[in-house]
């Protein structure tokens, strides 16, 4: 008898040992889980409209500097625009190609499609995108150090904007003269063209304008004796689109 309760006891031992395994022997016999790996350049959903699905293209090859393929995208898309009759989006595109071509070192493509979208904005009446676009001009011309080129399509753009309310674009266009005028050691239109700048974005509550203006006033000030070498020159400071 006490042999049987010896072979019970020792069955149920075992049945408890396996009952406490099993969990761990089929997590041991369980395949590794394979990692998913998202390859896509863009992890965000595709756009359902084309067009902004051929702005999407684009950044991504601009991104990763394939010019001819970001090119093609932005082409399409305003091709896509024209259809639609959306001569503000024809005109910010274009204002995109024009930045694509300055990466690129294309000077005249970028030429080329900044007056382009200079145009299409003259098309709506909508004088601030003009002005922008052709200060974009102006400002490739300066990183060229071609400053007579910068010099006038700063002046076309600024003539668009001296009857309008103080914004963004005229503030940095001010401040885009300023600096050329400073490389040209004309120093008193340089320090005429910072301080407008820096009204301008005072007006627009736009207060680290207002600080870089004032700071660079602040050397103009001290270097009128001594003309040293300018800054290298930097895009100017625009407050934000609101």
């Amino acid at each position: 008898m006490k042999q049987l309760w010896n072979k019970k006891s020792a069955l149920l031992w075992i049945g408890f040992a396996l009952l406490v395994a099993m969990p761990f022997l089929i997590i041991y016999q369980r395949p590794p889980s394979v990692p998913q790996v998202d390859n896509t350049i863009n992890p965000y959903p595709e756009p359902k409209d084309p067009a902004a699905l051929h702005i999407q293209k684009a950044s991504e090859h601009y991104f990763y500097r394939e010019f001819e393929k970001a090119a093609e995208n932005y082409r399409k898309a305003i091709a896509i625009y024209e259809e639609r009759r959306d001569t503000h989006r024809v005109a910010t595109t274009y204002n995109s190609l024009g930045d694509l071509y300055v990466w690129a070192g294309e000077t005249e493509e970028a030429h080329k499609n900044y007056l382009l979208a200079a145009e299409q904005h003259a098309k709506i009446v909508d004088a601030l995108g003009q002005a922008d676009s052709l200060k974009k001009l102006a400002s490739m011309y300066m990183k060229l150090e071609n400053y007579p080129e910068a010099e006038e399509w700063y002046t076309q753009s600024l003539g668009l904007l001296t009857q309008s309310k103080p914004n963004r674009v005229l503030g940095s266009v001010h401040e885009g003269m300023g600096h050329l005028y400073w490389k040209s050691d004309r120093l008193p239109q340089a320090l005429a063209s910072f301080t407008q700048a820096r009204d301008t974005f005072a007006a627009l509550n736009y207060h680290l304008g207002v600080k870089h203006m004032t700071g660079v006033i602040d050397r103009l000030k001290r270097a009128q004796n001594h003309l040293p070498e300018p800054p290298v020159f930097q895009e100017p400071m625009s407050p934000p689109a609101y």
